[in-house]
Order: structure tokens, then C-alpha cells, then sequence
């Protein structure tokens, strides 16, 4: 019997909340396909992000059983539901991406390569979220690998020599893909139709994880609450207990 197929959409840099892989779905009979994988998309829409994302599946008439995603992937999760015609849609701690948000991330990763706390780039606004081209990728580029080089450079541990040159170069490329890797996630997210489905959208949360009482698109929400706080959510037994269930009972 051919195990019933899981896609999920969870982003796979550093952090300290658990991931969905911790649910070990795999142990239960799911063959579960991990979809945010190295080298990330950059599409500017919930849309074509998750169709980017969903480009690597092989198999060309593939039944997916049921889609899972985290936090602000929630809206990735959905346009994939569409796309497969899955009714389940299980989400953990979902909630929309926001302007506030993405700010606050964009503050985070110039904090981390800043010695002094900075403001949002002149350019940032918020039409710019809003506008479905590549304009405020391009300038987030523009902005971090100016930012990025100049503080790599002032480190201590280079000198002026060629070699640190091309080891500057090299060190500036990897961090600024990595901050637009997640930029282009967050801003993917934000830029969501949340599209109609005939689907069901199940939402686990943490303790102190804000209601959404309808998502916007399903044809049904429901809620569960989980007492565990937002780090041990996805590692949590009586999350993947409930999780099962509701898997099974879609089966």
C-alpha cells in the first residue's frame, strides 16, 4: 500500500522553536516531503512562491493526503492546497505575515551586522510590500550588501591583502542570500489572495498563540489549543498525538 503523501512548508533557518520534522510523521507511515529546501525560492507571491517550492515534486499525479505549514508559511500551505485540491490543511501557530513584521525582521538583520541599533532604510514603504514585482528585493539587496560588506570589511580579523579581498567577497555573498532568502519568504507570505478552497483549515496553537477564528479561504477552521509554549510546540507529544488523529481521520 502506497503510504499517504504530507507536504510541508516550513522555513529551515536557524531558530529555536521546534520544526515539523519533529513530529516524525515518517515513524507513522506518512511519506512526508519537506518542500523548503536549499536553494530557497525568491518569487514575489504567495502564489508563485509555493509553486516554486512545489516544482521539485516528480511525481506528475501525486494525491497529497494533507499539507502542513508554520507560523507565517501558513499562506504557502494554502496556495499548495489549491494547487493539489487537498481539503486538509494543518497548520501550527498559522498566522498571516505583516508590514510589522517583515520591519521588525529587516531591524533584526541589520541589528546583527550593526553595532548600533538602525532605523528602516529610507526607501521601506509600505507600498512597496504591496506591489507584487521584484523592486523591494532588489533594493533590500542593494541595501544589505552595501551594509554587510562595509562591516565585514571593518572586522579586526581582515587586512588588506588580495586574498582577505576574495574572502570578504565571499563572506558578504553567503550572508546577504541568507537574510534574502527569509526577506523574500516573509514578503512571499505577506503577498497572499488567500484563494477560496473547499478545505479545511486545522490550526494547533501554543499557549499564548492569537485566535483566528475563520481563515481566510477555508471552508471551515478549526482550532486547537496546545499547552506548550511556541518553542516546544512541534515537539510536544500531545501535538503530534493530535496531529495523528487528525490525520487519521482524513485517511
Amino acid at each position: 500500500m502506497t503510504p499517504p503523501v504530507i507536504l510541508v512548508f516550513d522555513y529551515p533557518g536557524r531558530r529555536s522553536e521546534a520544526r515539523v520534522a519533529d513530529l516524525r510523521l515518517e515513524e507513522a507511515g506518512y511519506d512526508v516531503r519537506y518542500l523548503m529546501r536549499s536553494p530557497l525560492p525568491r518569487a514575489v507571491s504567495s502564489e508563485d512562491y509555493a509553486a516554486e517550492a512545489m516544482s521539485r515534486i516528480t511525481d506528475p499525479d501525486l494525491r497529497v493526503h494533507a499539507i502542513l505549514a508554520y507560523c507565517m508559511a501558513a499562506p504557502l500551505g494554502q496556495e499548495a492546497a489549491v494547487s493539489t485540491r487537498c481539503a486538509r490543511l494543518l497548520l501550527f501557530d498559522g498566522e498571516p505575515s505583516t508590514p510589522q513584521a517583515i520591519g521588525t525582521e529587516f531591524r533584526s538583520m541589520v541589528e546583527s551586522v550593526e553595532t548600533a541599533a538602525a532605523p528602516l532604510p529610507p526607501w521601506w514603504k509600505a507600498e512597496l510590500l504591496d506591489d507584487r514585482s521584484d523592486t523591494f528585493l532588489k533594493l533590500s539587496e542593494q541595501y544589505l550588501t552595501a551594509l554587510v560588506r562595509r562591516n565585514v570589511a571593518s572586522d579586526s580579523l581582515w587586512d588588506e591583502d588580495a586574498s582577505n579581498e576574495d574572502e570578504i567577497e565571499e563572506a558578504t555573498v553567503s550572508l546577504v542570500n541568507t537574510f534574502l532568502d527569509w526577506t523574500a519568504y516573509l514578503v512571499a507570505a505577506y503577498r497572499s489572495d488567500f484563494p477560496a478552497w473547499e478545505g479545511k483549515v486545522t490550526n494547533f496553537l501554543s499557549r499564548s498563540q492569537a485566535i483566528i477564528g475563520s481563515w481566510p479561504g477555508a471552508a471551515l477552521t478549526e482550532s486547537v489549543r496546545v499547552d506548550s509554549d511556541r518553542t516546544g510546540l512541534l515537539s510536544d507529544e500531545s501535538t503530534r498525538r493530535l496531529v495523528l488523529e487528525a490525520l487519521e481521520a482524513s485517511r
